[in-house]
């Protein structure tokens, strides 16, 4: 018997050496931006719907992230009960559906949900009034900017207010200050959420105050906190592209635009982004929102020259 035991002890290490890796289970997120529609619209377009019964029926996510741009605001002359009953709509078609199947609805703020004074008020009292359940770090700036964790504390995510073309010292502070959190420190993968891109992505929108105009800064903060990607919406055309050293992912829309330089290349999207901690890398599949069909990124051009650029296209984040 003893002849036994010490046989397993010399074996042991060698059985432990050939035993295969456990699998990483990745935090899959549903990336899906900009689908507020005409000015002071109350319904949206039958796309978005496919795409949310996709994700509570067939996707099932860790999470929703979307970039901005939730209702059609952002017109002086819309009434106070109008954009209330924007965010009514959005309620009934989009978050209530994902919140009663379990699904966490994060997002940052667009122009059309938060650049004028009353929008910016009544997205706060939607919010305040359906907060989403999240495992948050800072909450205090809540809805305009927060940080949470996703997958057990896997990946961090920072959502700042870049619903208008200045973000300003401040917001460059306390995103720093989040990067540097404990949370996001110890988790595998960091990702900033916002509105307004580092670069031009829509010919439509290949104009200034269109961009950040601090985004030299803003990408200096992103580097210094290892932020594996920023996501952002405003110009409604899926692109994964690095900007410099620096991943970018623009989520697309419901109603897509034109890359610059590409005519006729409009389409809406919807994205599943597989994020793998462990790694430190993200890869996603997108589809696109009308027909269901998917779209591979190496169909898409291999170099954007908009304002802020040149994006590069890349089929995965690392």
């Amino acid at each position: 018997m003893r002849r036994v035991f010490l046989s397993l002890l010399f074996f042991w290490p060698l059985l432990s050496a050939a035993a295969p890796p456990v699998a990483e289970t990745p935090v899959q997120l549903v990336i899906l931006s900009d689908f507020n529609g005409a000015y002071g619209s109350l319904t949206y377009p039958p796309a978005l719907t496919r795409a949310v019964q996709r994700t509570v029926q067939e996707w099932q996510p860790d999470a929703v992230l979307s970039a901005g741009d939730l209702v059609a605001g952002q017109k002086a002359s819309l009434s106070d009960t109008t954009v209330r009953a924007m965010w009514a709509s959005f309620e009934r078609d989009v978050h209530g559906p994902l919140r009663r199947a379990g699904i966490p609805f994060s997002f940052t703020l667009g122009n059309h949900d938060a650049s004028l004074t009353r929008d910016r008020r009544e997205a706060a009292r939607y919010w305040q009034a359906h907060p989403p359940v999240l495992n948050f770090v800072d909450r205090s700036s809540f809805p305009f900017q927060y940080s949470f964790t996703l997958g057990e504390g896997r990946v961090f995510v920072a959502s700042i207010d870049a619903s208008r073309s200045q973000l300003g010292t401040a917001s460059q502070t306390w995103l720093a200050a989040q990067l540097d959190t404990p949370e996001a420190r110890q988790a595998g993968v960091r990702l900033v959420l916002g509105h307004l891109p580092l670069a031009a992505v829509s010919q439509g929108k290949n104009r200034p105050g269109e961009i950040l105009r601090d985004a030299p800064a803003l990408r200096s903060v992103m580097a210094k906190g290892k932020v594996l990607a920023y996501i952002h919406g405003h110009h409604a055309a899926f692109y994964p592209g690095r900007l410099g050293p620096l991943n970018v992912l623009s989520s697309g829309g419901i109603g897509g635009r034109d890359y610059v330089g590409y005519p006729g290349t409009a389409r809406s999207t919807v994205t599943l982004l597989n994020v793998h901690p462990s790694a430190g890398r993200a890869t996603f599949q997108t589809f696109d929102a009308d027909t269901g069909a998917q779209v591979l990124s190496r169909g898409l051009p291999a170099r954007l020259s908009g304002l802020g650029g040149p994006l590069y296209r890349v089929d995965d984040f690392r």
